[in-house]
C-alpha cells in the first residue's frame, strides 16, 4: 500500500536560556511545588476537567476544526497480548461533524481485520493492553481510564496536576509484565503508579524524572526497572533529560543512562532486557545491553523521528515523519526499507510476524514481510 501525500518536517530552533528567560522557565512542568500521588475513582465518580487555555492578553488562537478525514488519534495502536485484537482511539471529528454517531476505541480482529467492538471509557489518548488482556488503560487529559475487553469502565485513575505554558495530557501509560503495576507520564512533568487489580485500585508513588516532560514509559520484560525518558520532537531544540532507570516498587532512581550523546526521542524494551533508544542530535539509534554494554545500531533519520516500536524478540522499527519505514533485525542485522506516506504511528505483533501501520485517515493497515493489508474502518 503506497499512500499519497507526505509530511514536511518542521522547521528547528535552538534556544538558549539566560537570566531573562527565567520567568518563562518557571512554567515549565517540574517546576513549583512536588507532585501528588494518584488515587482512584469508582466507574460513576466524577473526574476533573482541564481548566480552559489562559492565553496572554491580545493573543490570537486559531481553532483546530474537524476534518471529515480524520477517523484516528495521533496515538500508538495497542496490540492485546494473544495478538487477536488491536486497539485504536477514534478521533473526535466526524462525530463533531455529524458524520458517526459516537466515537470511542475501536477493536479489530487482527486475522480478519474487521471491527469487533468499541469501547467507551470518555478518554482519548495513549492505550496499553493489561498482560492477561482483561483490560485497556486509556490516558486523557487529567485522567486514565481502565476498561474491560467488553466495554465495562472499571475506574478512573487520577492525580495529575494542571502544568503551567502546556496543555494537560497523559502522555504514556504502561502496565507491569506482571499487570499489578500501571505507570502513567503526564504533562506535569510526574510519572504516577499506581497498583491495579481486577477489584482494587491505588496510587502508589509519584516520579519526578526533571523538569521535562517524559514521553515514554516502559517497564524491563521482568519488571524489576521502569524506564522514563524521550521528548516530543518539537521540544528536541530545547533539550531533555537522559533516560532514568526506576526500581517500581521503591521508587527509587537507580541510575541516569547520561554516556549517551543526544536527546532521546523513543525508548523500547525488547524480550531479552536489551533498551533501545531513538537520539537526536546526533541521530543514532542505540542498544544498551542488560549488562550495561551500549552499541549502535543502523542511521535513522532523527531529525524527522515519528515513532519506534520494538518487538519482543529482535525485531526493531522506525518511522520517520516523511512516511519511511526503517526495519532491522538485531540478531541477523538485516535491514529493510519501506517508503510510505500519511502514517502516525506503529507497532508489533507479540510474535513479531507482523508490523502494525496507524494512519488518521487511512486507519489500521499489517504488513507480514511480503504484502500489506488494509482494516476496515468504522
Amino acid at each position: 500500500m503506497i499512500l499519497s501525500r507526505r509530511r514536511l518536517a518542521l522547521p528547528r530552533r535552538r534556544w538558549l536560556l539566560g537570566a531573562a528567560a527565567l520567568p518563562a522557565a518557571l512554567l515549565l512542568p517540574g517546576c513549583g511545588s512536588s507532585p501528588e500521588v494518584g488515587s482512584c475513582l469508582g466507574p460513576d465518580e466524577e473526574v476533573p476537567e482541564p481548566e480552559p487555555p489562559r492565553l496572554p492578553r491580545g493573543a490570537r488562537v486559531r481553532p483546530k476544526m474537524p476534518r471529515e478525514g480524520r477517523y484516528f488519534e495521533d496515538q500508538s495502536p495497542a496490540v492485546s497480548p494473544d495478538g487477536t485484537l488491536i486497539a485504536a482511539c477514534e478521533a473526535p471529528d466526524r462525530y463533531q461533524l455529524d458524520l458517526a454517531d459516537t466515537h470511542g476505541v475501536l477493536l479489530w480482529d487482527t486475522r480478519t481485520g474487521e471491527i469487533v467492538r468499541r469501547l467507551k471509557p470518555r478518554a482519548i489518548g495513549p492505550l496499553a493492553w493489561h498482560p492477561n488482556g482483561s483490560r485497556l488503560a486509556v490516558g486523557d487529559a487529567l485522567h486514565v481510564a481502565e476498561v474491560d475487553v467488553e466495554g465495562s469502565l472499571l475506574r478512573n485513575l487520577v492525580g495529575s496536576a494542571e502544568p503551567r505554558g502546556t496543555a494537560a495530557r497523559i502522555l504514556d501509560v504502561a502496565y507491569s509484565p506482571d499487570g499489578s503495576l500501571l505507570a502513567a507520564s503526564a504533562s506535569d512533568g510526574a510519572v504516577r503508579l499506581y497498583s491495579t487489580s481486577a477489584d482494587s485500585c491505588t496510587g502508589t508513588r509519584v516520579l519526578t524524572p526533571g523538569t521535562r516532560r517524559q514521553r515514554t514509559v516502559e517497564f524491563s520484560p521482568d519488571g524489576s526497572r521502569l524506564a522514563t525518558g524521550g521528548v516530543e520532537l518539537t521540544d528536541a531544540d530545547e533539550g531533555g533529560e537522559p533516560t532514568c532507570l526506576w526500581v517500581p516498587h521503591s521508587g527509587r532512581r537507580e541510575e541516569v543512562l547520561d554516556r549517551v550523546d543526544g536527546v532521546v526521542l523513543g525508548l523500547g524494551y525488547s524480550g531479552d532486557g536489551a533498551l533501545i533508544q531513538v537520539l537526536d542530535d546526533p541521530s543514532s539509534l542505540t542498544v544498551q545491553a542488560p549488562d550495561g554494554a551500549t552499541s549502535t545500531g543502523p542511521p535513522v533519520d532523527a531529525a524527522r523521528f515519528r515513532d519506534l516500536a520494538v518487538g519482543a524478540g529482535s525485531r526493531v522499527a522506525v518511522l520517520s515523519a516523511s512516511g519511511t519505514l526503517q526495519l532491522w533485525d538485531r540478531d541477523s542485522d538485516e535491514q529493510e526499507t519501506l517508503e510510505m506516506s500519511l502514517l502516525e504511528r506503529i507497532c508489533w505483533s507479540p510474535d513479531e510476524a507482523t508490523l502494525y501501520t496507524l494512519s488518521e485517515s487511512e486507519g489500521i493497515s499489517a504488513w507480514d514481510g511480503t504484502e500489506w493489508r488494509q482494516f476496515e474502518l468504522p
